[in-house]
């Protein structure tokens, strides 16, 4: 508790800081590009926290590179889907050098710009298209994902973080497998036939769900589920007092929304994982929703996150006895 505290003030200024891209590109550049500058921040700003400021950096460039290339080809399943699979495979089995944690962050982005493209339109109102599209992404994901790195280098040099160890490679090769297989398969059936949708957070939740050893795997399942109905409970409690009240429901939800992503950062990696996703999933809800679909898009982050779960036991178990079966049939011989 109190590394929670100590890093509290410092977080809080970060998040207060985070949408300043966003809020200059809607005065002075594309109004559109807010929530783009806003998906590259996010994956920079817990690298910060995680695994430190120059992971964080790194993390800013890969997902800007992968978000423009899967920008350059919106709306083709098969590529989107062999991207994803390739960025999730190689998260894999960096898990061999202790690296998987931050490079996982960069199939995460990628997921959204392939199943969820955000809508860009110009300052007359006309829509966005190639060859400016992909490059306008990726501007935002850059800008977005460095000035979080920038404030991380600035704000969390001596924030403590948990080292982590290198698997054999015979279990990296597995994870690297069903991470390419579950992620790929899941990123072509939402970006073929439910485009637009929330099914990114089915591909988020597989890769955070899905680990190394299968201990932290089941640990890190009960949490994720349990965090997120929890949290998906406090967000529609919000929904609805604010529904009551006659306040600025908009300003409230961004507010609160803030409010909870800084509490959120604060206790990642230093208390259980269940609560990180339990302040996590109201900050999401919040800062994202639009008008009255609160409490559909909490719905939907619910089913998504059962979804994603179930998905990533079935296959990392399939892939995991295949691996085993096969290993021990080469030393038998």
């Amino acid at each position: 508790m109190v590394e929670v505290l100590r890093r509290l003030p410092r977080v809080a200024v970060i998040v207060a800081l985070l949408a300043l891209p966003a809020v200059l590109a809607q005065a002075i550049w594309l109004p559109s590009t807010a929530g783009v500058f806003i998906l590259g921040s996010l994956p920079a700003t817990i690298a910060v926290v995680v695994v430190g400021p120059r992971r964080a950096w790194q993390i800013a460039l890969g997902a800007a590179a992968s978000g423009t290339l899967a920008a350059s080809f919106s709306g083709n399943a098969w590529l989107g889907a062999i991207l994803i699979a390739s960025l999730a495979g190689y998260a894999g089995y960096s898990a061999r050098y202790g690296n998987q944690s931050p490079v996982l962050f960069v199939p995460i982005v990628t997921s959204f710009i392939v199943i969820s493209p955000p809508d860009l339109i110009d300052r007359a109102g006309q829509p966005i298209g190639e060859p400016s599209y992909a490059g306008i992404v990726g501007i935002a994901l850059l800008l977005g994902g460095c000035w979080a790195a920038l404030l991380g280098t600035l704000l969390t040099r001596d924030f403590q973080r948990a080292a982590t160890e290198p698997v054999p490679e015979q279990v990296a090769t597995g994870y690297a497998i069903a991470l390419a297989v579950s992620t790929g398969g899941a990123t072509f059936i939402a970006a073929s036939y439910f485009p637009g949708s929330t099914g990114a957070w089915v591909i988020l939740t597989i890769l955070l769900v899905m680990k190394p050893r299968a201990t932290d795997m089941w640990r890190t399942a009960r949490h994720r589920v349990g965090g997120t109905l929890l949290g998906a409970v406090v967000a529609a409690a919000i929904v609805l007092t604010l529904d009551g009240l006659t306040v600025s429901r908009t300003t409230w939800e961004l507010i609160l929304g803030a409010l909870f992503l800084t509490l959120a950062l604060s206790v990642m990696q230093v208390r259980p994982y269940w609560q990180f996703v339990t302040l996590l999933t109201p900050a999401i809800i919040l800062l994202k929703s639009s008008g009255q679909d609160e409490l559909d898009l909490d719905a939907q982050r619910v089913v998504m996150t059962i979804i994603g779960t179930f998905v990533a036991l079935a296959v990392a178990v399939m892939v995991r006895e295949i691996n085993d079966r096969r290993h021990t049939e080469v030393t038998s011989t």
